[in-house]
């Protein structure tokens, strides 16, 4: 029997073994590169989503507050998905969730772009949508698309409320007398020093955190509540000072009249007045007397020159329009409307001077009960006798003034009728 010598060599599996080894850990290998490639390619998906969310927002903050000064949330809302479709191709909002969205969402289908209020947002918060990166390589572990968004907010440092309702900027001498200044809901600020002389005068301040905040030592005589705890302070600066004035170029002139023909216009002045056609009325002359003025979504715009030749005031100041109302003589406006309401013209604007003129608008008698902002930077607000005011305005003028037996200035703040202070400056806090 003849015998095979090969078949008598042990069989050995260590081959066989090293090679199956050698494919499982390059296979695992391979997979974990694969798995990397695929999630570096999600990280930088994601950078690019954070970039899209961080240009977004900071686009909606540069002009929900427009160069008017005034709210534009739907141009803010456009300029965050513009910025979104140019840096990460977001092109559907539709149903876009974000769980942590801010109180106010202007667009119904999604609640990705969203404000901390309706009437003076001071944070804007903006998630790009979700979208799914393909992982390609990364499918042997069944790892298809990897899910990708960001969130970006900013907030703004200062602006949107008033840091005042009722704004004295004067570094002069004001008169309190026997006035009385009540004001409910923002804070009273007064530049300059309060007469010594102040001796039945009264300022009072209700609400959460409100204050009377005054440049000089308090006076020894008045009454004050709360008493004011920011004396010896800077003075304020003007809230308003970047406020666009009233363009009257396309209004029609009027020639003087004692007749009040209740249309906006440029005129002299305005007579006895009511039911006023919703404008801007320009006066170049003395509006008051022994009337009455009333008139709804309506801004009274005092500047100098003539009702012929309506004109800037000299820089230098100089008395231009002015209002003085006496004996059973009235003013009652309320302004066009403000946020959120539809925007109209010089929304919540109901009283401006030209930023120069430093005429009087002076109340006695039966005052005034107006609804809107007051503008003089370098006017005189007076009140005489029984003069009253009973307003929600923001207030801001260069000297307040009280004349005669007792008079009274009431103020419930109410931001919504007024126009929007504009902020200062803004940053990425989220």
């Amino acid at each position: 029997m003849v015998h095979n010598p090969v078949s008598r060599i042990g069989r050995r599996d260590d081959g066989a073994v090293a090679i199956i080894t050698v494919i499982l850990i390059s296979a695992v290998f391979v997979g974990l590169a694969a798995l990397v490639v695929d999630l570096g390619m999600a990280r930088d998906s994601r950078r690019q989503a954070q970039n899209a969310a961080d240009a977004s927002a900071l686009a909606a903050g540069n002009v929900v507050y427009g160069s008017d000064g005034r709210l534009h949330v739907d141009d803010a809302v456009n300029a965050a998905k513009t910025y979104a479709l140019t840096n990460y191709n977001v092109t559907n909002w539709t149903n876009c969730l974000d769980p942590s969205a801010l109180a106010y969402r202007p667009d119904p289908n999604n609640t990705c772009i969203s404000f901390d209020s309706a009437t003076a947002p001071m944070r804007v918060r903006v998630k790009v949508p979700i979208h799914d990166v393909s992982t390609p390589f990364a499918g042997i572990w069944a790892v298809s698309t990897v899910p990708v968004s960001a969130v970006a907010q900013i907030q703004f440092d200062t602006g949107g409320l008033a840091p005042c309702g009722l704004c004295v900027l004067g570094s002069g001498t004001h008169s309190l007398q026997e006035g009385h200044i009540t004001v409910n809901g923002a804070s009273v600020a007064i530049n300059g020093t309060l007469d010594a002389n102040n001796a039945g005068g009264s300022i009072t301040v209700t609400g959460t955190g409100k204050s009377i905040d005054l440049q000089a030592p308090l006076p020894a005589k008045g009454t004050y509540l709360p008493q004011p705890v920011l004396v010896n302070q800077p003075p304020i600066v003007d809230p308003l000072a970047s406020l666009i004035m009233p363009d009257y170029s396309a209004l029609t002139v009027h020639a003087k009249t004692n007749t009040c023909p209740g249309v906006p216009g440029i005129y002299d002045h305005l007579i006895a007045c009511a039911g006023m056609t919703p404008g801007l009325y320009v006066l170049t002359g003395v509006t008051g007397g022994n009337f009455g003025i009333v008139g709804n979504r309506v801004t009274l715009d005092l500047v100098c020159g003539t009702w012929s030749v309506p004109r800037l005031c000299a820089t230098a100041g100089e008395v231009g329009g002015s209002l003085s109302f006496n004996g059973g003589g009235t003013l009652t406006i309320t302004a066009p409307n403000a946020p959120p309401l539809p925007p109209e013209p010089n929304a919540g604007l109901a009283i401006v001077a030209d930023p120069n003129n430093i005429a009087t608008l002076s109340f006695g008698g039966n005052g005034a009960a107006n609804s809107g902002t007051i503008y003089a930077a370098r006017g005189t607000l007076q009140y005489n006798g029984n003069g009253a005011l009973g307003t929600d305005s923001l207030i801001v003028v260069n000297d307040f003034s009280f004349a005669g037996t007792p008079s009274a200035f009431v103020s419930s703040y109410t931001q919504a009728n007024n126009v929007t202070v504009p902020p200062s400056s803004m940053h990425l806090s989220q």
